[in-house]
């Protein structure tokens, strides 16, 4: 098949290519890498899974800087955009990583030195069980963004259809107390955070109220024992796939 023309696919990554051109995605994460906590991760050596990779920036980003696996994972059926960006790119980087369809509820039989998990989480009905499944893919970090809020309570705010930006695909924001408990129960500890800042000073930052339907957040959890949350199989919409094996980490 010949190579597509960068203008002629639907971008949402916005990336530098070998030559300079800059394919017109709508989000510049080049610039933003710190929201999503990915300049800090360590990556040579390692493997990782890039859950909701869409063009794939970071699954190719990871392999550059020194991955020795990457597993992009992804359903095109369930967004727009297809898969023309990300094969372009696999093929422009003479790429090494790996594509393949797949859901969050029902992970590869593989497990990983680190999982990524951006924009995926606020687009489920079944947030618990996937993010019990991302814990249990990875081997040492995982790290989440999304529409996650600044408050220890652990709670999930739920959204109408169209509620956020007109969207019927999103469902729940939560809080960053929920996903630090979710992490506690799969034995992982809060190695870093960041919060997109609102407010122009420290000031206003501490006295603003949390925005259930609005705010973002990055969190990077470190494994730090192997264990599985206590529940039965039956209390989840969609079992995580550990429980439904009836398997324990």
């Amino acid at each position: 098949m010949p190579d597509q023309k960068i203008e002629d696919i639907q971008w949402f990554h916005q990336l530098t290519l070998k030559d300079g051109r800059v394919t017109p995605g709508q989000v510049d994460i080049a610039r933003h890498e710190h929201l999503y906590l990915f300049d800090r991760l360590e990556l040579k050596g390692k493997s990782l899974l890039d859950i909701g990779c869409w063009d794939g920036y970071f699954s190719f980003m990871a392999e550059q800087r020194g991955a020795r696996r990457v597993l992009s994972l992804d359903d095109p059926d369930f967004r727009w955009g297809g898969l023309d960006g990300y094969n372009f790119l696999h093929r422009h980087f003479e790429s090494q990583a790996e594509w393949r369809k797949g859901s969050i509820y029902d992970l590869p039989d593989e497990r990983f030195d680190i999982v990524l998990c951006y924009g995926v989480l606020y687009h489920l009905a079944d947030p618990l069980a996937a993010m019990i499944n991302s814990f249990q893919a990875a081997l040492d970090e995982v790290v989440f963004e999304g529409l996650i809020y600044d408050d220890p309570q652990p709670t999930l705010f739920l959204l109408a259809p169209r509620e956020l930006d007109g969207d019927p695909t999103n469902f729940y924001t939560m809080s960053t107390g929920y996903v630090e408990k979710v992490a506690a129960m799969c034995g992982f500890e809060l190695v870093d955070r960041q919060m997109r800042h609102y407010a122009a000073t420290a000031l206003r930052r501490s006295l603003r109220k949390p925005q259930p339907r609005t705010d973002r957040a990055a969190m990077r959890f470190r494994r730090v024992a192997e264990q599985t949350p206590a529940y039965e199989a039956s209390c989840f919409s969609v079992a995580p796939k550990g429980l439904l094996k009836g398997r324990s980490r």
